[in-house]
């Protein structure tokens, strides 16, 4: 007997293929939002963790490490040896289905406190050039620049000692004048050296001294203490994806802030060793002249938060670039990262894709069997 289809099925199988073909042509990021419509510009998906040749070509071959950077091209862990295996460093990880790159700055180990010449791991600057992509782009921070990064507050497994900055004169927060073992809650970062932190978007001008950077870090409650007087007595802003501060405030950048003052997006301690997802677009400020506003989606929200940031100083490169990394000589900080995505231009983040009799919730699903990286929500 020649059995009928049902009704819809033809096109739901077409809908799927199609939606299967989009999904294995382009690389995925997101967990919990899908890419933007033509793919990101780039992404780097925590896999790889090559020293590349003179500083270029590192990680998966499209990231430098040429200026501040002063990555030994070791891991955290095995056995210490001056010249090749210095405190710290960098290593793409798996846990379960995830594949993600860890990166240590245990503090200051060079010489003469702790012993270690440089290349020291004493601080690590990964950098993108958008040019690559886009040779005629400008003022990136200006025009609008949409960013998105997955990442948490390493915690567990191989992490080496503090080895204290014993010279810097803004001690960290707890304060330590000998090597101590990594914290078991983690240790985060702030924004540092006028807009530098783990993930920074840079424009600059012909020469370096006229760009600006606003930097995004992963940071405890310890990692942001208070400058102000505060009547409350309140010691710390609060942990959270922070940022540069307010055009009102203090310094762009500052290493520190008082509350009132400082951009954060809350997240307790214990939050912070978890995964989170933030997709970010930036451009100028429709508020304040010389600074920009900066939209956060966290976690699968469509609604941002919305921040005006300072304008800051801290570009490092002659260009348009995206960094990431620790790049502070002084301070101590570990964190993971799953992927780190860029994309120019403004793009808002589109909620999950409508099921079609089944067949994009039946897609995700598969891509989930297949080992692909999905959101299920919808599902």
């Amino acid at each position: 007997m020649k059995t009928s289809r049902p009704p819809g099925s033809r096109a739901a199988c077409i809908s799927l293929a199609a939606l299967l073909l989009a999904w294995s042509s382009t690389a995925a990021a997101g967990v919990a939002y899908p890419d933007p419509v033509g793919g990101w510009d780039l992404i780097y998906n925590g896999d790889a963790d090559s020293c590349g040749v003179s500083g270029f070509g590192a990680l998966d071959g499209n990231w430098e490490h040429t200026q501040s950077d002063k990555w030994d091209c070791s891991a955290p862990g095995g056995t210490l040896a001056v010249g090749t295996n210095a405190p710290g460093g960098v290593v793409a990880l798996s846990e379960d289905s995830t594949t993600y790159l860890r990166l240590q700055d245990t503090g200051n180990p060079k010489e003469p406190q702790w012993g270690y010449p440089d290349p020291s791991n004493r601080r690590m600057y990964f950098a993108h050039d958008v040019a690559t992509e886009h040779p005629d782009a400008a003022n990136i921070l200006t025009n609008g620049l949409t960013i998105s990064f997955r990442a948490r507050i390493a915690s567990t497994g191989v992490l080496d000692d503090i080895y204290p900055d014993l010279v810097d004169t803004e001690l960290e927060f707890p304060p330590h004048t000998q090597i101590t073992p990594w914290p078991a809650g983690g240790k985060g970062y702030n924004v540092k050296d006028d807009g530098k932190a783990m993930f920074t978007v840079q424009e600059s001008g012909a020469v370096v001294a006229s760009g600006h950077a606003v930097g995004f870090a992963l940071a405890l409650d310890i990692d942001t203490p208070n400058d102000a007087a505060d009547p409350y007595g309140t010691p710390y802003v609060g942990g959270g994806l922070v940022m540069n501060n307010v055009p009102a405030s203090l310094l762009p950048g500052s290493d520190r802030g008082a509350p009132g003052f400082s951009n954060l997006v809350p997240l307790s301690d214990a939050d912070l060793l978890n995964w989170h997802e933030f997709w970010i677009t930036l451009q100028a400020s429709k508020i304040t002249t010389g600074a920009y506003q900066v939209d956060v989606y966290r976690d699968g929200s469509h609604t941002p938060m919305t921040f005006d940031v300072k304008s800051s100083f801290g570009a490092e490169f002659p260009g348009q670039y995206v960094t990431f990394g620790l790049p502070s000589e002084s301070s101590e900080g570990a964190f993971d990262v799953d992927f780190y995505a860029y994309k120019l231009g403004l793009v808002i983040p589109a909620p999950e894709p409508a099921t079609a009799g089944g067949a994009a919730c039946g897609a995700l699903l598969l891509l989930a069997a297949l080992g692909k990286r999905t959101s299920r929500s919808s599902c």
